[in-house]
């Protein structure tokens, strides 16, 4: 269920239920010359419908940019800063606790570590002064645990590829060819992008629908458990 297709009327009623909120972050990035810009946000999104579904919760707007460093040069990633990310964060889960929300969830598929870090803190600010539950991840804080080998995986590479395969198969295609990242070390760099030459990590030319449906799936399960558990006898 998505909140904004609800009325004003059935989201007070269905608020007043005390539901779980999922709120999907992803982003606008560019991921090489097989994937959308949407990749990061289709992802979450995904994840945020079929939790809710299983769950009985409802799923927030979602956003769809995000705090970008080793992308930011690439064309078609929209980036917002840091401390944008921080605040749109802190009124986006004020204004959900405001209208009755008492148990967030944050899926973010951007995992980039500032990126993230903003979300964390955000939360954290949130979380000190309100009476609410958060949850804060990534869906590839679960995707990790899939049981595969994801030596040499990364951006834009086999995973992610398949995972929106299975999601937008419309929008997605295998790679020409591996996708190799270049070390720069300790190194800062103006122009990050030159870790990654063609636009992702990885054998993205291996993916397929099949198994992104198998990660999907998997997401999905692993974060229901984890609502449960971190929510207590909800469910019980």
């Amino acid at each position: 269920m998505r909140l904004d297709s609800l009325s004003s009327v059935q989201f007070k009623e269905v608020m007043a239920k005390k539901p779980v909120v999922l709120l999907p972050i992803g982003a606008t990035e560019a991921h090489g010359g097989h994937l959308p810009l949407c990749t990061d946000s289709v992802q979450p999104e995904y994840v945020a419908d079929a939790v809710a579904k299983l769950i009985g919760g409802i799923v927030a707007p979602p956003i769809r940019y995000a705090h970008h460093s080793s992308t930011k040069n690439m064309p078609g990633t929209l980036s917002i800063s840091f401390l944008t990310t921080m605040h749109l964060t802190i009124d986006v889960l004020n204004s959900l606790i405001d209208n009755g929300a008492d148990k967030i969830v944050i899926i973010s598929g951007h995992a980039g570590s500032s990126h993230i870090n903003a979300l964390r803190q955000g939360c954290a600010e949130v979380a000190e002064k309100r009476a609410v539950k958060i949850m804060l991840l990534s869906d590839y804080d679960l995707v990790d645990e899939f049981p595969i080998d994801q030596t040499g995986d990364g951006h834009g590479g086999m995973v992610e590829t398949s995972r929106v395969m299975h999601i937008c198969p419309d929008l997605a295609r295998k790679a020409p060819c591996r996708g190799d990242y270049v070390d720069c070390g300790y190194l800062i760099v103006s122009d990050p992008e030159r870790c990654m030459p063609m636009g992702y990590v990885g054998n993205a030319q291996d993916a397929t629908g099949e198994l992104g449906k198998e990660i999907n799936e998997f997401v999905v399960n692993r974060l229901v458990e984890e609502i449960k558990k971190s929510f207590g006898g909800l469910y019980e």
